[in-house]
């Protein structure tokens, strides 16, 4: 009988040790760069109200921007082990230089005398960061999945032309990221990341220079490859 109880305690030990072990894998600093394919879209309207004009004047006008292009980033993140097989890790990441995130056509509708006022708007996103927190679950020792949620934010250029041209352009874009994603330790130190993201920004407006005000909701999906290396 003593026998079986200390081949039992050893049993436990074992496995126990094996866990922490399984959590431990995906502890400490890392360091990945990434390489995602982005989708971006800025859907939204412009309205003014024309003095004089019958019915209030309302000019509407509406258009969508949308872009799909690939961006690199840098990635840091530290991993607390927090139980035998989970992870909380917090880092951020950061995207260097500018991308095109597209152009669009607006017509100004003019109710005051039937006529429209066109014109081409194009939309660049620069530097954007995230910082983020990811519970992650460690499923064996050479690998793990996590869930995502950060703070995102970006400068965003603008360049308008006719009936899209303004006179005060939109503040930086600011938001939440979502995103769902897993980690494969290839060696003890170089592991691959795979994670699915939507991130969306607060809505954003700026005036043309006809006097419209332009509401756009900026949204950006991701699909992110990543090739860390662990300390």
């Amino acid at each position: 009988m003593n026998k079986i109880l200390k081949l039992s305690a050893i049993a436990l030990l074992a496995s126990s040790t094996s866990l922490m072990a399984q959590s431990k894998s995906f502890s400490g600093a890392s360091i990945g760069l990434s390489l995602s394919a982005v989708g971006a879209e800025i859907s939204g309207n412009s309205t003014a109200t024309a003095s004089g004009a019958t019915n209030g004047g309302n000019n509407v006008t509406s258009g969508a921007i949308g872009k799909v292009a690939e961006i690199a980033a840098i990635d840091l993140s530290y991993g607390f082990e927090m139980g035998t097989n989970s992870v909380l890790s917090i880092g951020a990441s950061y995207t260097p230089g500018k991308a095109k995130a597209g152009s669009a056509n607006f017509t100004d509708n003019n109710s005051n005398n039937a006529s429209s006022d066109t014109g081409a708007l194009t939309v660049e996103v620069k530097d954007p960061y995230t910082i983020y927190i990811a519970p992650t679950y460690v499923v064996s020792k050479d690998s793990a999945l996590y869930a995502k949620i950060g703070y995102s934010k970006a400068d965003i250029n603008t360049s308008a032309t006719g009936g899209a041209a303004l006179s005060a352009k939109p503040a930086d874009l600011e938001g939440w990221t979502y995103a769902i994603g897993s980690k494969t330790l290839l060696t003890n130190n170089v592991y691959v990341g795979v994670e699915a993201s939507i991130t969306d920004y607060d809505s954003i407006s700026a005036t043309t220079t006809n006097g419209s005000v332009i509401t756009a909701n900026p949204k950006v999906a991701q699909g992110t490859i990543t090739l860390g290396y662990k300390f």
